[in-house]
């Protein structure tokens, strides 16, 4: 595997999840504003005065791992992710509802390297040394449609975006003859016929994850070449492709090693995780597009427990224009339009590898 891509396979040491197929029978009783699922139970609360208070703990009956925090999303009311290998080696499919019943089926090609869904089906990949497959499932987790994409090139899809009628999938090929990358971004219809291949170009790069807003598709650059110590590149830059005319323009960041990315589309900001292992205090930079201004999130408070051992980075999502940041003892509230922090102590619970969190209001 082509150095140039260390940073975005290392990436995937974080994507830890549950597994087994079936479902759990812990269902809520109690009304809840959120629920934090750790690797050994669900526990729900309500938020009060930028306060918890604990409803009810429900013990997990669908396995004791955890889900795929970085892929992780909404349709009709329901969360879709997937899950690691379980005892067996499988990876599952996982639907989580509001009434935090966890379906789970046997992924196809037992993995979903990258996965997005477009408010009908949900939509994987799973990627080998000579084939890329596509999937498309039903709300239901039933399989509707599976495709091969076969190039020279070996495929790694990073990033997959419906927009509209079409599939927008961020990837990199490495050609097995002399080990060279292209960063590729390829069009696809809902039926996974290529329309488009687009090489965007900066071979010696890796772009890892993209957003989507305003016809406007936001690449971060996670690293740039590799040093002469073997380490990837710094990078610092987010590439924004114009969909309409197609023109290439970067963002530059205070901070490198950009990687997962997200739009918060009401306050027009972009929402970016710093790589950890070379951006200390596990850093999120917030860029305000009209502004093209940047604050910054920091949790020094992990820094000496990520030197001692490796944690991942927090869980995110955003709701009612908050955005969340969930270890397994802290749980951080943030005011965009304020950027003021509010750090809400979970310690009390003794929470094994949270991994994700319902919003129920």
């Amino acid at each position: 595997m082509n150095k140039r891509r260390v940073l975005g396979l290392a990436s995937l040491l974080f994507l830890i999840a549950l597994g087994g197929c079936q479902k759990t029978t812990a269902l809520k009783t109690k009304e809840y504003d959120l629920a934090i699922i750790d690797s050994k139970n669900i526990t729900t609360f309500l938020e009060k005065d930028d306060k918890l208070e604990k409803v009810e703990q429900l013990k997990r009956t669908d396995g004791n791992l955890n889900f795929w925090r970085n892929n992780f999303w909404e349709m009709d009311n329901h969360y879709y992710t997937k899950t690691s290998e379980n005892p067996k080696l499988d990876v599952s499919l996982a639907k989580i509802g509001r009434d935090l019943s966890i379906n789970l089926v046997k992924a196809k090609g037992n993995d979903a390297y990258t996965s997005n869904v477009d408010g009908e089906f949900f939509y994987t990949t799973a990627c080998f040394s000579d084939r890329t497959e596509f999937y498309k499932y039903d709300k239901n987790l039933k399989l509707q449609l599976k495709k091969e994409f076969r190039k020279k090139e070996s495929i790694l899809t990073n990033q997959l975006i419906p927009l509209g009628d079409y599939l927008y999938v961020l990837c990199g090929y490495t050609n097995p003859d002399d080990g060279s990358s292209k960063n590729m971004l390829v069009k696809m219809t809902k039926e996974f016929e290529v329309v488009e291949e687009t090489d965007l170009g900066d071979e010696t790069s890796a772009y890892m994850r993209m957003a989507h807003f305003q016809n406007k598709l936001y690449i971060t650059e996670a690293n740039a070449s590799v040093g002469a110590n073997g380490e990837p590149g710094e990078a610092n830059r987010v590439l924004v492709y114009d969909l309409a005319t197609k023109n290439k323009e970067y963002l530059t960041l205070t901070y490198p090693y950009p990687m997962e990315i997200y739009v918060d589309e009401p306050n027009e900001n972009l929402i970016i995780r710093h790589y950890e292992l070379y951006v200390k205090s596990y850093t999120w930079t917030v860029y305000n597009l009209k502004e093209q201004s940047e604050s910054f999130i920091h949790f020094p408070e992990y820094e000496k427990l990520e030197q001692e051992k490796h944690i991942n980075p927090p869980f995110f999502t955003q709701k009612n224009g908050y955005y969340y940041f969930m270890f397994d003892d802290q749980l951080t509230k943030y005011d965009p339009k304020t950027n003021t922090p509010t750090k809400l102590d979970l310690s009390a619970y003794d929470f094994e590898d949270t991994s994700a969190l319902i919003m129920n209001k």
